[in-house]
């Protein structure tokens, strides 16, 4: 098996992310319909924002577990299946898993009352997805995502090179998907049970990471 057969590549991978993320509009509906559930409950604004957040996370993540699982049914074919779980199947698992995250992480934004309209938010939500994807898989970063450093560290970064940032982030991504594709090409049906998990684990861990981060966000500037 080649090296460049194994390797998801991360520009490719950024690419088609980019192509199929949520639409600014769909985010707000999303976290706009969980606002009308929560109403009447006497939250006050901060807690209704967590509260919607902790919707949202719920959600994305059960929905990357289906996509994971899916994807890895390839793998139960030996040979054949196989191939194909890692050629095909390792690069559109990755831009699926990704996707969720950032469009997960573009709902919390709109929860936080981030304009969508303004490209920070959309920034913001890719360097939410990408970083905590890379924190899970012990990529470690000088600070924690979900610290008033790591608030400060984005917030930097959009005043700066931001899309070179995204772009390193999503290259290491490709290593780390490129990593769990191998696991998932094993036959007999084990690849299904490892994507599931793997994504749903993943997601999770990004989703909180991600509500924390704008929790810690939002209360720096109240």
């Amino acid at each position: 098996m080649s090296k460049k057969t194994e390797q998801v590549d991360g520009g490719r991978l950024l690419k088609m992310v980019e192509a199929i993320a949520i639409a600014p509009a769909d985010a707000e509906e999303v976290a706009t319909n969980y606002r009308k559930q929560l109403e009447g409950k006497g939250l006050s604004h901060h807690e209704m924002q967590d509260a919607i957040a902790e919707k949202i996370v719920a959600r994305y993540s059960k929905m990357a577990g289906a996509v994971g699982g899916a994807s890895g049914l390839a793998g139960i074919i030996p040979g054949v299946g196989t191939a194909v779980a890692v050629t095909g199947g390792a690069i559109a698992d990755a831009a699926a898993s990704m996707k969720l995250q950032v469009d997960m992480c573009m709902c919390m934004a709109a929860a936080y009352d981030y304009d969508l309209n303004n490209e920070d938010a959309r920034h913001i939500s890719f360097l939410l997805a990408a970083g905590g994807a890379l924190e899970k898989a012990g990529e470690q970063a000088a600070v924690q995502l979900a610290s008033k450093a790591g608030v400060k560290m984005l917030k930097q970064y959009l005043r700066g090179a931001v899309l070179q940032a995204i772009k390193e982030m999503f290259k290491k991504l490709g290593i780390v998907f490129t990593r769990k594709a191998l696991e998932k090409a094993l036959p007999f049906g084990v690849g299904v049970i490892i994507g599931g998990t793997f994504n749903y684990a993943l997601t999770r861990y990004v989703g909180n990471t991600a509500r924390e981060w704008f929790a810690i966000d939002a209360s720096m500037n109240a």
